[in-house]
């Protein structure tokens, strides 16, 4: 099965700031980044899952439409709270050049494990996109019902979510150390293609 996981588009929050599950405007239209993304993703898919995000929906109703085109079956997306972005807790849409350092250094040196006051570590989006990757396997329960309602095998499937889910989702794939998530560049609109 291939899995194409895409990033939201660029948004208009200011540089330096601290986000994950605020929502600002996009920078540039949809259009121009969705030309980009559909540029990178396959002819046809069988079924898209999106983040709630008004973000992350915006570029899904593009690349929906594009799709309709030519397949007019694939109207619909289902979203799924799993894959949002990292909740930052107090330290939501603060600069993080304005958060005390001596509670910012500690996370730094180990956001896998260590939660932000009154939000997530990465090992709760970890363990979020861990039960969203089982569902949808092969095997998984969301797969087989998919495979069941539609009376064929899922076999491409677009998500549509954030760069902290697809990091996690990439180190999980890939066997990598969620140590070294943030180290693999994620462009906004970008595709990463993954088979399970």
């Amino acid at each position: 099965m291939e899995l194409y996981l895409v990033r939201h588009p660029e948004t208009t929050a200011p540089k330096g700031l601290c986000y994950g599950r605020t929502d600002y405007p996009l920078k540039y239209s949809v259009e121009e980044t969705g030309k980009k993304t559909m540029a990178d993703l396959p002819d046809s898919f069988d079924h898209m899952v999106v983040s709630p995000a008004p973000r992350a929906q915006k570029l899904a109703n593009y690349l929906l439409s594009d799709y309709q085109q030519i397949f007019p079956a694939n109207k619909e997306y289902e979203t799924d709270k799993r894959i949002t972005e990292m909740d930052f807790g107090d330290w939501e849409d603060k600069y993080w050049d304005d958060l005390p350092k001596k509670d910012t250094m500690p996370w730094m040196k180990d956001f896998v494990n260590r939660r932000t006051p009154n939000g997530e570590a990465f090992t709760d989006l970890i363990a979020r996109v861990t039960l969203f990757l089982e569902d949808w396997k092969p095997k998984g329960v969301k797969n087989q019902d998919w495979s069941k309602q539609n009376g064929r095998e899922l076999s491409r499937i677009i998500v549509v979510c954030h760069s902290g889910p697809i990091r996690a989702l990439l180190c999980l794939i890939n066997s990598k150390p969620f140590e070294e998530a943030f180290k693999m560049p994620i462009e906004f609109g970008s595709v990463q293609k993954l088979e399970l």
